[in-house]
């Protein structure tokens, strides 16, 4: 045992208590994990310094999923983690430059005057946007993407920024699988409600803990040091009754089809379970069928398969008042 996670603890989002959801990792196991990507002994230290080790909590409450003590992603992890600096001679994970909840963002954005991203990466959504809307700006910590997208022309503000240069009285605030991030996701959502006008709209999309997600364990992707907390739909709505905040819409992302993994590889290892040859060659004989079904439709120009969820829900908050 690690000594690392607390006896006991309450939920950041709604108060109640929170069990124990899953076995300790300490940080080397963390970043073991992440093989072959590299990361530098500045970055593994600076993540050590944080806890010896964690563990998933869930909340009784409303389901949210934290793991404790935190140990929340530096700006070099994400450079190394991503080869923003294009210093890994190995293959690594990839910022996507388009999220399928962009679309749903923009539509609820038209019509607004103003519009902030929180987290707004190399710029990708931003520039979209600027399209719709007539003044849009943003904030990002990493300094590589930082650069990205003020070099798109973009009004970005960066860490040394203080939050009142942002301002308030935005008509729409976003933020794109960035809460999850957060070491206090409550005050970064406060935060975004304190920027809109009465009446105006927060746009937040996250993993959906209820998706497939779920049958991936352990997911690299779905733990520290690159999530600290884990959503599904009954912890935003905690959340705004927290925050008086009213829930506007909520969608869910379809299957996108090239990763359809999360069902023809990882459904069928929770739904067959075991080490047995028997459990292996039916696990075979499930998953063989789904691949083929699936790359089918690929091979076709599917690009997603609304029947299955798919990795994000994006939900739509406002403020109290008229816009």
């Amino acid at each position: 045992m690690l000594n690392s996670a607390p006896d006991t603890a309450a939920c950041p989002v709604c108060g109640e208590a929170l069990a124990a959801a899953g076995r300790e990792y300490s940080v080397d196991e963390l970043f073991e994990l992440w093989r072959p990507v590299e990361f530098t002994r500045e970055t593994l230290e600076a993540h050590r310094v944080q806890a010896i080790g964690t563990r998933p909590f869930r909340c009784s409450g409303c389901g949210l999923e934290t793991f404790l003590p935190q140990i929340i992603g530096t700006p070099a992890f994400y450079v190394e983690a991503y080869n923003l600096a294009h210093s890994q001679t190995v293959s690594t994970f990839t910022y996507s430059d388009d999220k399928w909840e962009y679309g749903r963002a923009i539509a609820d954005a038209t019509g607004c005057r103003r519009a902030f991203e929180f987290g707004c990466g190399n710029g990708t959504f931003l520039d979209r946007l600027r399209r719709h809307v007539p003044e849009v700006a943003g904030l990002e910590y990493n300094p590589v993407a930082l650069d990205s997208a003020r070099a798109r022309g973009l009004k970005v503000y960066g860490p040394r920024d203080a939050p009142p240069a942002y301002g308030g009285g935005w008509d729409a605030v976003f933020s794109f699988h960035v809460l999850e991030h957060a070491a206090d996701p409550v005050a970064l959502v406060r935060q975004m409600a304190g920027m809109v006008k009465p009446g105006g709209i927060i746009g937040l999309s996250v993993p959906n803990q209820d998706g497939p997600i779920r049958f991936i364990d352990p997911c690299v992707m779905n733990m520290p040091p690159h999530h600290a907390t884990r959503w599904r739909l009954s912890s935003f709505e905690a959340l705004a009754r927290r925050l008086q905040l009213d829930i506007r819409d909520v969608a869910y992302e379809p299957l996108l089809l090239e990763n359809h993994g999360y069902y023809s590889v990882h459904w069928v290892r929770h739904a067959i379970p075991g080490r047995s040859v028997f459990a292996a060659a039916c696990r075979q004989l499930l998953s063989w069928p789904l691949r083929l079904f699936f790359g089918g439709l690929r091979r076709i120009g599917i690009e997603y398969f609304p029947a299955l969820k798919g990795q994000s829900i994006y939900v739509l908050l406002s403020t109290p008042g008229s816009a």
